[in-house]
């Protein structure tokens, strides 16, 4: 139901509100329902679209898209939150993904605490990942792109976290 709930009302919401000229989804990689059922609305009306999964290092997700194995020795603890599996979910449709791509627990820290400062937007761990993903890969991208980013989370949830600075500094990322 997730990943058709996406497909149903997330990738046409998209489409509309881009006037189909999306070239780009970004979503943090989780269960995969999002990412899967955006993704297929997307490409089935459009098959140039490119879709980038944001993953977190210790995660086995971007290892089994590129290979079809889930490597244990990928599989590590990590602080991100909303994103990353040790497991492959049955949600996903790894066909859509075009890649995988990882950002640290600090760089996407650093990221989410950036966009509530700069933007105004209260975000969390995984939105975090999603901007700083895009970052990473910006040398990809075209100045006529249109890149939509998917934010799955608020910051309310990282109050003791991200946003204090003793919880911050305690993990090395100020």
């Amino acid at each position: 139901s997730n990943r058709m709930a996406h497909y149903e009302q997330t990738g046409p919401e998209i489409w509309d509100q881009t006037d189909g000229k999306i070239t780009h989804l970004v979503v943090g990689a989780g269960t995969g329902g999002t990412i899967s059922g955006t993704g297929k609305y997307l490409k089935e009306k459009n098959p140039n679209i490119k879709v980038w999964a944001i993953d977190t290092y210790g995660s086995a997700l971007k290892k089994y898209h590129e290979t079809g194995v889930l490597d244990q020795n990928e599989i590590y603890p990590y602080v991100t939150e909303g994103i990353g599996e040790d497991f492959i979910p049955e949600n996903y449709d790894f066909k859509v993904i075009d890649h995988f791509e990882k950002v640290t627990d600090k760089d996407a820290a650093v990221m989410a605490r950036e966009l509530v400062a700069k933007e105004g937007i209260w975000v969390g761990y995984s939105a975090g990942s999603a901007v700083m993903g895009v970052l990473q890969m910006k040398d990809q991208l075209k100045p006529t792109d249109v890149v939509v980013v998917i934010f799955h989370d608020h910051g309310s949830r990282y109050i003791g976290k991200l946003f204090n600075d003793n919880w911050m500094r305690e993990k090395g990322y100020l």
